[in-house]
């Protein structure tokens, strides 16, 4: 019993506003200036050149699915929408880069493939892993007609995420 009491002190004396000290921070006087010399200038990544099919587009995101749950394929998806939706199709450029289970959202039988073709057809872009298609026993023909073939998934998400892409892994 000896062991709850400072605790329980503790909160009474926090609901009361009774304890001799505060728990919340004082605000700054001012802001703390940011570091000049944190960023070195060769690593800040260059802004996405945009590709003659979309001359307009302004934000480049790529979106990353290596899970085989069915709720996130359908998550992610969902989240490639929202941002077409907002910033419209024109202004930005999706890629949804899918290796290991979550290669899975890529094949004919998916259920999102309905959805799938709505979103290519919106300019979205779908990529599945030439590794994982080779480990899973797959080929072309078994996937989307939406998705092309890349080397590997991470390698493509790490291209572009050189080339200045925003990656999203929701």
């Amino acid at each position: 019993m000896k062991s709850y009491l400072p605790a329980l002190a503790i909160a009474l004396g926090l609901s009361t506003g009774l304890l001799p000290f505060s728990l919340q921070a004082e605000p700054l006087d001012k802001k703390p200036e940011s570091s000049t010399d944190l960023y070195h200038p060769e690593r800040i990544m260059p802004v996405p050149k945009a590709p003659d099919d979309k001359p307009f587009a302004e934000h480049f995101a790529v979106f990353h699915i290596s899970s085989g749950d069915e709720f996130a394929q359908k998550l992610v998806l969902n989240n490639a929408q929202n941002l077409a939706n907002f910033y419209g199709p024109d202004k930005v450029m999706i890629e949804v880069v899918a290796y290991g289970p979550g290669l899975r959202a890529l094949f004919k039988e998916n259920t999102q493939a309905a959805r799938i073709k709505r979103m290519a057809d919106q300019g979205i872009t779908f990529s599945a892993c030439a590794n994982t298609m080779t480990n899973m026993g797959r080929d072309t023909p078994s996937l989307h007609k939406a998705a092309k073939v890349v080397p590997g998934g991470v390698v493509r998400i790490m291209e572009l995420q050189e080339a200045g892409w925003t990656y999203i892994r929701p």
